[in-house]
């Protein structure tokens, strides 16, 4: 559910989305008393995920899941896209792609992209034919005035970085291209003409 500055899971959420997250710019007390009325509802397990790493969850009975940087990129700090990757546009490619990226560090007890999203003109799904299926992949998602790339996996990870870039940056029409990442693909993309723009913090408990 959308609110005001931050979205609202009604039930529980898939693998890695959270149970809330705050936009930037959300109000401190208030997203507080959000989490709180999550904890009541989920005294067990609960995710938060805080866009602008302003909340302190610790008195909540909440650890660091992580800690990321948004990025951002213009269309032209780009360089064009290399050879060997193609679009995601059936199931039975996209249940490889998934196989892949699971298989790369992203296991999960269920699947998380449906067929559907196929059919969506709002998201792109590519990946780099191997042996095995895929070995590398990303996913970007437009909206009206930038491109999200996200799930990216795969080796070398400067070249996967730079592929991806510029596969989203060509789905996007010029758009910008925002993400966030950490450790050693937040350095691939920041090789690739990304520029840090603040951080961003998960919450578990």
């Amino acid at each position: 559910m959308r609110q005001a500055r931050s979205f609202v899971a009604l039930g529980r959420p898939p693998p890695y989305y959270s149970d809330l997250t705050f936009l930037a710019g959300s109000d401190t007390a208030a997203a507080l008393t959000e989490v709180r009325k999550l904890v009541e509802r989920q005294p067990r397990v609960a995710t938060v995920k805080d866009a602008s790493c302003r909340l302190d969850l610790t008195g909540l009975g909440f650890r660091v899941l992580f800690e990321a940087s948004w990025v951002r990129a213009e269309a032209d700090a780009i360089l064009p896209a290399g050879d060997g990757w193609q679009r995601i546009e059936t199931p039975k490619d996209l249940e490889r792609w998934e196989d892949a990226w699971g298989r790369a560090g992203s296991p999960a007890d269920q699947r998380i992209f449906v067929p559907d999203i196929l059919k969506s003109p709002k998201i792109a799904i590519f990946g780099r034919p191997g042996k095995a299926g895929f070995s590398a992949g990303c996913i970007a998602n437009l909206s009206s005035d930038c491109v999200g790339v996200s799930n990216l996996f795969g080796r070398p990870l400067p070249a996967v970085v730079a592929a991806a870039s510029a596969l989203s940056r060509d789905f996007g029409g010029g758009l910008p291209l925002v993400g966030y990442s950490t450790g050693d693909e937040l350095t691939a993309m920041l090789r690739a003409g990304f520029q840090q723009t603040g951080p961003l913090r998960v919450w578990i408990r």
